[in-house]
């Protein structure tokens, strides 16, 4: 997996070069992946398909933009890593931050990596920014701040070891229904 990850960074450095931004959104599309609403309230946040040579995200419209970013960047990773995956007949419900399988995991770190760039987080780590503080300025879940944090650790940055485990179940307690969730921050 080591070299699994290495690969996952060095890719979302050459996509963000190539697009010329992070937006998971204007990749998507320009990776000519079709961005479809769910049209009913749902309690998925997104998905990602493969039909007839055509890609596809689905996504809940009615969740928060910094949720939906989220979504999107992962939904992205499965676009770049799962294509063969999501080509099979079975309609599959991806769970974001659930790490037991490696298939989750390696669209969390690519999300991670996605939206938070090292060098500005690093100024943020030396101003001594709290984890609750830095998912704050990133827009993202504290939970992605744990998965980007513990890649940096490995990597080799001057950044303490963490002494907590991000929270595996955190998109599965997410209802897409429910408009409180807009607040989660």
């Amino acid at each position: 997996m080591n070299q699994q990850r290495k690969m996952i960074y060095k890719d979302v450095q050459k996509l963000i070069a190539h697009h010329g931004t992070r937006d998971p959104r204007t990749i998507l599309e320009e990776r000519n992946v079709k961005l479809i609403p769910f049209k009913e309230s749902t309690k998925l946040l997104g998905m990602y398909k493969v039909f007839k040579r055509n890609k596809f995200v689905f996504y809940n419209p009615f969740i928060d933009e910094r949720i939906l970013n989220m979504v999107l960047a992962h939904e992205l990773g499965h676009d770049i890593y799962h294509q063969e995956l999501a080509k099979k007949e079975d309609i599959i419900e991806y769970e974001l931050f659930n790490i037991t399988t490696s298939t989750e995991l390696e669209a969390n770190l690519f999300a991670s990596h996605l939206l938070i760039d090292d060098d500005e987080l690093m100024e943020y780590i030396r101003e001594g920014r709290c984890y609750e503080e830095l998912a704050s300025i990133f827009n993202v879940n504290i939970n992605l701040m744990f998965f980007k944090l513990n890649e940096m650790y490995r990597m080799g940055y001057p950044i303490n070891r963490l002494d907590v485990t991000c929270n595996s179940k955190f998109f599965a307690d997410i209802d897409g229904t429910d408009t409180s969730n807009h607040e989660i921050y």
